[in-house]
């Protein structure tokens, strides 16, 4: 099988609002005042490069261990009429997805791959038509039956930190932005040997995420009714999320 390429975009709505830190660029900024180096350029140690590796790096950090609520994604695509393999997006994290399609009005089936060559070994030979089911091969979409027409697909997934442009952080609290910053902070001055500040920069972004790790459990805590919940009763709150 060939290579797919598939457009997928944003849905804006799930951007925070830009803030004192809206960007990467501003991020570094931020970092050349703290260290009090000047501007920073690719010759100066840290380099302006190795501190924007940093940023990324920290950021993609935050968001795999964090597990944000708001590294669900929600982009949309357009159908190709015969066209039933697309895609994914390229920061698909792997897991659960749901698919609604926007044109027609209606959430699309989800079923297992299994289920999927089970019945359809060969999609291209069923009849175009208004997607009623699909499923995720690897880093593929699968629809069924192929779209009879071009259709508006709205894709829910997981998010990775590694984005299509990995300088967006717009998806990100600014409180969170500053704590990218604290990060790539700490390595800056481990690369200056300056491993003192270094340790409490580290100090700064665990006491920080331990912070609001405690301030989210409290808030998972008083949605349960302050009760201790089952494992069915998790299970079920966590399908039905």
């Amino acid at each position: 099988m060939t290579a797919l390429a598939t457009t997928w975009t944003a849905n804006t709505n799930v951007e925070f609002n830009a803030g004192t830190l809206a960007t990467i660029a501003s991020c570094v900024t931020y970092c050349e005042n703290k260290l009090q180096r000047g501007t920073l350029s690719v010759s100066t140690v840290p380099s302006s490069t190795q501190l924007q590796q940093e940023l990324i790096r920290a950021k993609e950090e935050l968001c795999d261990v964090y597990g944000f609520t708001w590294q669900r994604g929600y982009f949309y695509a357009s159908t190709v009429a015969a066209q039933y393999r697309y895609a994914m997006p390229k920061d698909y994290f792997g897991g659960p997805v749901s698919l609604r399609d926007t044109t027609n009005d209606h959430f699309i089936e989800w079923i297992s791959p299994y289920q999927y060559d089970l019945k359809y070994p060969d999609p291209s030979k069923e009849d175009n038509g208004e997607i009623v089911a699909f499923t995720v091969k690897d880093r593929e979409l699968w629809l069924l039956p192929p779209p009879a027409a071009v259709y508006t697909m709205e894709l829910e997934y997981q998010r990775s930190g590694d984005d299509s442009t990995a300088t967006a952080i717009d998806y990100i609290p600014e409180v969170f932005r500053f704590r990218i910053c604290d990060k790539a902070l700490a390595e800056c001055y481990r690369t200056l040997h300056r491993f003192d500040l270094a340790g409490q920069y580290d100090a700064l972004w665990e006491r920080t995420l331990l912070k609001a790790k405690h301030s989210d459990s409290k808030k998972k805590w008083k949605a349960s009714g302050f009760q201790a919940l089952s494992w069915q009763q998790e299970y079920v709150a966590s399908y039905n999320q």
